[in-house]
C-alpha cells in the first residue's frame, strides 16, 4: 500500500510540475502566436519560441543560410522594423556596427517571442523550393564533379547568371544545409548543373560525390547578389573581370556563357587560379573561345605546378597575376566591374587589390564558398 501511494504521489507531483512549466511558458510569452509581417503586406501567424528562419521558410519564404541556420555565414540577413529581441553575440560579430544601427538581424538568431515586422528585397521573395533529377555525372578535374540536374515537370528555376542553390540533407540529428554556384547557362529552360569539389571529412561534398544518376533532390533557390542580370547595361567600352580560385570557377562558368550568348561585346577577362593542373578544368574550352571571341580573355594561374604538368603558362598566386594585369590595363577600370568567388583569402586579397587600382568598391560582387 505504501508503495501505491508513493507512486500516486510522484505521479501527481509530475501532473503538478507540467502544469507549472506550461503556466510560466504563457507568462513568459514562450506560447501561443505572435505575428510576421513582410514589407508591410505578407502577414501571417507563427508559434512563439520558434527560429524566424524555420518560420519563414515554414511559409514558403525562402533565406539563403549556408551555414544550415547556425550563425556563421551571415547569409539570412534581414531588416528588422518591430520585435525581434535583443542581438546576440554571433550578431554582434556577423553585422557591422552600421548594420547593427539600421536594424539588421540575422533570421536564424531571432526567435518569435513577439510580433515582428521585417524587411526583404523583392528579390528573396522570388526563391522557393523544388525537386530536381540527376541526370549525368562528369569529372572534370580531380575531385571535382560536375553534377547535371533536370527539374521536375512543372517546375522551373528562374535564374541570373553568378547566383546559387542550396541543397538539404536531413540527417537524424540536424538539416545539413550547402550552398552550391550554379554552373550552366541561365538560357537552359528545365535544366541546370553544379561543380561539386570533394572536401575531406565534408558531411555534404562526399554525399553529393556518392550520387547516382536518377537520385531526386531537394532545393532551394536561386540565391545571391553576385549575378550578371542585364546584359544590355554593357557596351564595347564595358570591363568585366571574372577572377576565381578553384571551384569557385563555378558561377563564372555561369555568367561567361550567358553574356556570350548573349552577344557581349566588351572586354570579358576570366582569371583561373588553382593549385596544379589536376585541378584546373575547362581549359581547353575557354582557350577554344579565345580564339572564336577576341573580346573573351582566359588566364589560368597554377600556384604550385609539377614537372609533370609541362606549365609554360602564369604561376604563383592568382592576385598576382590580377595585379599585372591591372597595371597593363589601367584605362577603364574606374568604371570596370568585377566578380570574385573562391576562397575568403584569396578574395579578400582581390578586393583590395582592384581597390587600389581604381576599380569602384561599389562594382566588386563577391561570392565566398567556405560553407
Amino acid at each position: 500500500m505504501t508503495l501505491i501511494y508513493s507512486i500516486l504521489a510522484i505521479s501527481i507531483f509530475v501532473l503538478l510540475l507540467c502544469g507549472f512549466i506550461v503556466m510560466t511558458g504563457k507568462l513568459l510569452g514562450q506560447s501561443g502566436e505572435i505575428e510576421v509581417s513582410i514589407n508591410q503586406k505578407n502577414e501571417f501567424k507563427a508559434n512563439r519560441g520558434l527560429k524566424l528562419l524555420e518560420v519563414l521558410a515554414a511559409n514558403k519564404v525562402y533565406l539563403p543560410a549556408a551555414c544550415g541556420g547556425k550563425g556563421n555565414c551571415g547569409r539570412c540577413k534581414i531588416k528588422v522594423l518591430a520585435g525581434g529581441g535583443y542581438l546576440t553575440s554571433l550578431e554582434k560579430l556577423c553585422l557591422t556596427d552600421k548594420e547593427q544601427s539600421d536594424g539588421f538581424r540575422l533570421a536564424c538568431q531571432i526567435k518569435t517571442r513577439e510580433n515582428i515586422k521585417i524587411n526583404l528585397p523583392e528579390s528573396m521573395l522570388l526563391a522557393h523550393s523544388f525537386k530536381a533529377e540527376l541526370v549525368k555525372i562528369e569529372t572534370p578535374a580531380f575531385r571535382i564533379k560536375t553534377l547535371h540536374f533536370k527539374l521536375e515537370e512543372g517546375e522551373k528555376l528562374d535564374f541570373q547568371a553568378g547566383q546559387y542553390v542550396q541543397i538539404t540533407r536531413s540527417l537524424p540529428w540536424e538539416n545539413v544545409i550547402r550552398a552550391y554556384s550554379i554552373s550552366s547557362s541561365p538560357d537552359l529552360e528545365n535544366e541546370f548543373s553544379l561543380d561539386v569539389q570533394l572536401i575531406e571529412g565534408g558531411i555534404m561534398s562526399s554525399y553529393l560525390h556518392s550520387l547516382e544518376v536518377g537520385t531526386k533532390l531537394d532545393f532551394c533557390g536561386p540565391f545571391g547578389d553576385m549575378s550578371v542580370d542585364d546584359s544590355s547595361a554593357y557596351n564595347e567600352h564595358s570591363i568585366l573581370l571574372l577572377v576565381a580560385g578553384g571551384v569557385g570557377l563555378a558561377p563564372m562558368r555561369s555568367i561567361v556563357s550567358s553574356l556570350i550568348n548573349k552577344g557581349f561585346k566588351g572586354k570579358l577577362v576570366l582569371l583561373h587560379g588553382v593549385r596544379s593542373r589536376r585541378n584546373l578544368y575547362c581549359e581547353d574550352e575557354y582557350r577554344s573561345l579565345m580564339k572564336k571571341h577576341p573580346e573573351f580573355e582566359y588566364i589560368p594561374v597554377l600556384a604550385e605546378p609539377s614537372l609533370e604538368d609541362g606549365w609554360v603558362g602564369k604561376t604563383g598566386l592568382v592576385t598576382e597575376t590580377l595585379e599585372e594585369w591591372l597595371n597593363s590595363n589601367k584605362e577603364g577600370l574606374p568604371s570596370a566591374e568585377a566578380f570574385l568567388c573562391g576562397p575568403s583569402a584569396m578574395m579578400e586579397a582581390a578586393s583590395t587589390l582592384l581597390r587600389d587600382k581604381g576599380v569602384a568598391a561599389e562594382h566588386i560582387h563577391s561570392d565566398p564558398f567556405s560553407f
